[in-house]
Parts: C-alpha cells; sequence; structure tokens
C-alpha cells in the first residue's frame, strides 16, 4: 500500500504533490477509465463531455477542487481533462463494487464507544493503486487519514473531530442529470469540512454531486451517533443503528431501494450474517471481534474473487487512529496509523 503524506498547503500544491507520489496509478487508472467507455459502447468525448459539466458545477461552488486537479494532473504529467474524467465514473448506472461497512456502539461495544469495520472490494487489479492518504490540515479544515484506489478523493476515512465517512452502494436504474461532485470527492471534502454527523449530513446534502451519487450508501459515524444515507435519484433518506449496529453492504432499505437495480446475490445474506453475528456478540465487540468479522469466508465479508478485498480499515472514533490492512483482512496485518492534528 502506497502511504501518501500531504500537508496544509494551497489546493494546487497539495495536487501537485499528490500527482508526482501516484503518477503510476494516474497512468493505470486512466486506462481503466477509458476501457470502461470502450466496454460500454461510448466514446472518450462522451466521458469528457461529463466531466465537463461537473466541472462548470464544481467551479461554482469548491472552485480550489479544481485547483487540486490541476495540481494533480501536472504532477503527473498527464492532460487536466485527464484527471477531470474521474469526476463522472460510473459513466453508466453500473458498478462492480461489493463492499461492506459495519459501525456498533453503545451496548454492543466492549466500551459503550462507538468502532466501524470496513473491506474496500474492488477489481484485483486495482490492489496496486491502493494509498493510505494522510492529509494535514489547511486552515479553517480537519486533519484526515483516507483510504482509496482513485486519484481524487478518498474512499473513507477517519478525521481528527472524530469523524468516519465510508460507502458502500449498488446500481441505481438510471442516472439522474445532475452534475458535481463523485463520490469519493464528496468524502473527502466531509472530512475536511465536518466534525459530527448531523454536519456531514446537511453538508452532503447541499453539495452538488454527480447523477446525486444515485447508488451510494453512506456510512456516517461520530463519537456518539451513526447513520446511513441512502442516494437515490433525486432524494435521499436516512437508516438509524438498530440497536446500535448498522451495516452498509450493498443493500438498500428505505424507499430509496424502489430506484435501484435488483441487489447481488450476496447482499442481503452479508446484511442479515453481520446483523446476526453482532447481535451475538452484544457487550463483547471490540476491535479484535471486528477484524474476525472482516475476515469471514462464510458468505464471505472477505472476498478472494474477480472483486477482491483490497484493504480493511478499523477505526475508533474517539482515538485520532486507525488500523489498516493492505490486502485481504484474513492474510494481511492490521496497523495502526494515527491522524496527525
Amino acid at each position: 500500500m502506497k502511504l501518501v503524506k500531504l500537508n496544509g498547503e494551497s489546493s494546487f500544491a497539495r495536487g501537485l504533490a499528490l500527482g508526482k507520489k501516484i503518477k503510476d496509478i494516474c497512468v493505470h487508472n486512466l486506462l481503466f477509465l477509458q476501457q470502461e467507455l470502450a466496454e460500454k459502447g461510448l466514446s472518450l468525448e462522451s466521458g469528457l463531455k461529463l466531466a465537463s459539466e461537473n466541472e462548470k458545477v464544481i467551479a461554482s461552488y469548491f472552485p480550489e477542487l479544481l485547483e487540486e486537479i490541476r495540481g494533480v494532473a501536472e504532477g503527473a504529467q498527464l492532460p487536466y481533462n485527464s484527471i477531470l474524467l474521474e469526476t463522472a465514473f460510473p459513466f453508466i448506472a453500473d458498478s462492480p463494487s461489493k463492499c461492506t461497512i459495519i459501525s456498533a456502539l453503545g451496548n454492543f461495544t466492549t466500551d459503550r464507544l462507538p468502532i466501524v469495520g470496513r473491506n474496500y472490494d474492488f477489481l484485483l487489479d486495482f490492489k496496486k493503486c491502493n494509498q493510505i492518504r494522510i492529509v494535514k490540515a489547511k486552515k479553517g479544515k480537519f486533519s484526515f487519514v483516507g483510504g482509496t484506489i482513485t486519484m481524487l478523493g478518498v474512499e473513507e476515512g477517519l478525521n481528527n473531530a472524530g469523524l468516519f465517512i465510508g460507502d458502500a452502494g449498488w446500481e441505481p436504474k438510471e442516472l439522474s442529470s445532475a452534475r458535481g461532485l463523485s463520490s469519493r470527492q464528496v468524502m473527502q471534502l466531509v472530512l475536511e469540512n465536518c466534525s459530527i454527523v448531523d454536519v456531514a449530513v446537511d453538508f452532503i446534502l447541499k453539495a452538488p454531486k454527480f447523477a446525486n451519487n444515485a447508488g451510494t450508501c453512506y456510512l456516517l459515524v461520530d463519537k456518539k451517533e451513526a447513520v446511513v444515507m441512502e442516494m437515490g435519484l433525486t432524494k435521499s433518506c436516512l437508516r438509524e443503528s438498530d440497536e446500535g449496529v448498522l451495516v452498509a453492504a450493498n443493500v438498500f432499505l428505505t424507499p430509496i431501494a424502489e430506484e435501484m437495480k435488483p441487489p447481488e446475490p450476496t447482499a442481503f445474506p452479508r446484511y442479515e450474517f453481520v446483523k446476526k453475528y453482532f447481535h451475538k456478540k452484544k457487550g463483547r465487540v471490540d476491535s479484535q471481534s471486528m477484524q474476525d468479522i472482516l475476515s469471514d469466508h462464510r458468505i464471505p465479508i472477505c472476498a478472494h474473487n474477480e472483486i477482491n478485498t483490497l484493504r480493511s480499515m478499523i477505526a475508533k472514533t474517539h482515538e485520532r487512529r486507525i488500523l489498516m490492512a493492505d490486502g485481504n483482512p484474513c492474510a494481511s496485518k492490521f496497523e495502526g496509523v494515527k491522524i496527525p492534528k
């Protein structure tokens, strides 16, 4: 896993430093995006058109993100539009991810404090793109640690205010015409700007989002509470914890489900398996039991296929520290990463 440390500098300078450090990942991901367009019968021009529409909206709300993209492009020695293209992925209502995110708190944990577990599952070829980004706060922002395989944004993370965000999700029946931020960019901005769940939910609702991030389930956890935010074509629904446990595993359980395609075969079994596991462990959930469930192969939670578990994370929101495993958690050592102040 590539360790990427970024300081609290200007958006362009931070992007420049990032681009230099992940040049190989940028080249790999650009080839993937071009292949995705071709396999879906779309031209590169059509993908760039979507990205350009996102750019116009982002410029009105978060122009600093475009400066960061310019920095990444210069650092990676790639065209600006090549990096911008990632904001439009997925280009159609299609997603190969089968991620699992779990939170437990209150009567379920040994110390009654929140704990989060997350397996990130994606195409095995992307294991070489695994990154852990340690981002030091810019003025007025929060520092955070995030995991990702992408050029822009993060796919989960914890900031020094004790707020965690990660995503799972599935395929919507269609993509809406809304333009703006990718879900990875949304999560980066949440980690930089929000300290508690309520503020983060409000931020996501107000932020312009590409296709409204439809098909995304955001799991948000702070020092006191947890919530899943299910994103639909034009609206979202909140799902609160069931007696202290929340699971996001490509399953939609609110009215947003009507806007999604039928879930993949393991989605509901994974959801039910995790719920039963934690009810049996009630009062005894800790980092070890979270590691055990993330490593389980019975459904499986830990995947060893073309869609593979690329990394695993455990976070306790009361501590400025996460545990991260590079690869399948059943075979990889969890190592601590501290979040800078």
